[in-house]
């Protein structure tokens, strides 16, 4: 990212604008000293030495703005600094500029391309003082040792002011993953969350990516320009998601060069505050449900249906036909009786399978309590058709059924209600209600719709 020129809020980025400005202000002296000075360089080595400092002046300031220097600048740095030389023709000078070079290069690269600057500054000096002053070729050589001591000085100054920087982005990714965890109970939420914190942790790393990927290897969330096959490559690290020998997936980096290695550590930690994330998760989500829905059938329960019931009479204000069955299963106390409690869950949780393949996808079936149940028909065109359905949920329970070493042939009351303007939802399952007893008062399998007559019981 490219940065100005005004002092920056960072201490690694204020540290290289004050060793800019230093190094700036060396070079624009240069031309006060090639033509004011005593030297006896030519007029056209001393224009050609302000033009070079020109030059690298305006080289640092590029190179500032791009937050780095290409490893060929170090033969156009040094060449430029000989010519400086010899407008000058004064080895202190020279060598004192060289320390300038150095202190404010040594803020970019690696160890390597430290030395290598270094190196190539200080033969350019020597070359210079060779040419000019052979005489003070030993006085400078004792002097020389200064540069590398004073590259090695900002290299370090450099290193710890990145490490701390970096120390505070990785607590900024923590502290922004944390917020965000927070606040969602989402598996896949988390998983983004998660992804895009690795990314940030991994800011520098060219090609950058992340993923998060189930137990069942599903794909869950990517961040970055991830390969096609997240889980091969000699560049890419998993990091397992697991919370208390709970597996929750993996997460997987990686990048265009090797991890750096205070980016493992980091990534690791990151795993462990995902993997809290996912538990917490599932955790939020199982309670939900269990909130939501009846334990021995896993149908809707009483306030689902509600909710859900809410919501379609207000689409059937808007026109959108509704009607409500509520079904009551025949014998079920004398069945619980006979065959014991065992007997009568596995009754119910048959009938709510058999409920919830016989309707539609958009339809919604709930277990009220006991042995009494409800079917939510949304956009039933007509009455008929939801009399037509009824006729099938009926067929479909009445179908034989093997409990506790017995074979049953249970049956089911239907009561419908359609929507007819009803402003609540409870004025809507009372007329269902008493539709059911009106069915129940006529005998076992018997349908009614709430003001109309008794329907005969389906044919199995």
């Amino acid at each position: 990212m490219s940065v100005g020129f005004r002092l920056p809020g960072t201490l690694d980025g204020r540290i290289r604008w004050l060793f800019l400005v230093f190094g700036v202000c060396c070079l624009v002296l240069v031309p006060v000293r090639v033509f004011m000075g005593t030297g006896g360089g030519s007029m056209p080595v001393r224009v050609a030495a302000a033009v070079a400092a020109g030059v690298l002046g305006a080289w640092w300031l590029y190179g500032y703005k791009r937050e780095g220097f290409p490893l060929w600048s170090f033969a156009l740095e040094a060449l430029a600094l000989g010519v400086i030389g010899l407008g000058l023709r004064e080895w202190t000078g020279t060598l004192g500029l060289a320390g300038a070079l150095v202190a404010f290069r040594g803020l970019y690269g690696a160890w390597p391309q430290v030395l290598g600057y270094t190196l190539a500054v200080l033969v350019a000096v020597t070359g210079v003082v060779v040419l000019t002053e052979p005489g003070a070729l030993m006085p400078m050589l004792r002097q020389a040792p200064g540069v590398p001591v004073l590259a090695l000085f900002t290299a370090v100054i450099a290193e710890t002011s990145r490490r701390q920087g970096r120390a505070a982005a990785r607590e900024r990714v923590f502290a922004r993953l944390g917020a965000s965890l927070g606040t969602t109970t989402d598996a896949r939420v988390v998983s983004r969350h998660t992804v895009e914190a690795a990314v940030g942790l991994l800011t520098g790393a060219p090609g950058a990516w992340a993923a998060t990927v189930s137990p069942d290897g599903e794909v869950t969330a990517v961040a970055g320009p991830a390969p096609a096959s997240l889980l091969a490559g000699p560049r890419t690290e998993h990091f397992a998601l697991v919370m208390a020998t709970v597996p929750y997936g993996t997460l997987v980096v990686g990048s265009s060069l090797p991890l750096a290695g205070e980016s493992r550590p980091a990534i690791a930690s990151l795993a462990a505050q995902a993997s809290l994330g996912l538990a917490c998760a599932e955790r939020s989500t199982a309670l939900q449900h269990h909130t939501f829905h009846d334990t021995l059938t896993g149908l809707a329960n009483r306030q689902l249906l509600r909710e859900h019931l809410g919501r379609a009479m207000a689409r059937a204000r808007r026109g959108s036909p509704l009607a409500v069955l509520l079904i009551d299963v025949d014998g079920f106390k004398k069945i619980n009786d006979t065959y014991g409690h065992i007997a009568g869950d596995q009754l119910l949780a048959a009938v709510a399978k058999r409920l919830q393949d016989t309707i539609r996808g958009a339809d919604v079936a709930a277990r009220l309590g006991g042995d009494e149940f409800a079917v939510i028909l949304d956009g039933m065109g007509s009455p008929g058709d939801a009399v037509h359905v009824a006729g099938r949920l009926q067929t479909a329970i009445a179908g034989p059924l093997h409990v506790a070493g017995v074979t049953l042939s249970p049956s089911a009351g239907i009561g419908i209600a359609c929507w007819r303007n009803h402003a609540e939802i409870d004025q809507l399952l009372h007329d269902a209600d008493a539709a059911l007893q009106t069915a129940k008062q006529a005998g076992p399998g018997r349908l009614a719709v709430f003001g109309s007559p008794v329907k005969a019981p389906a044919k199995v």
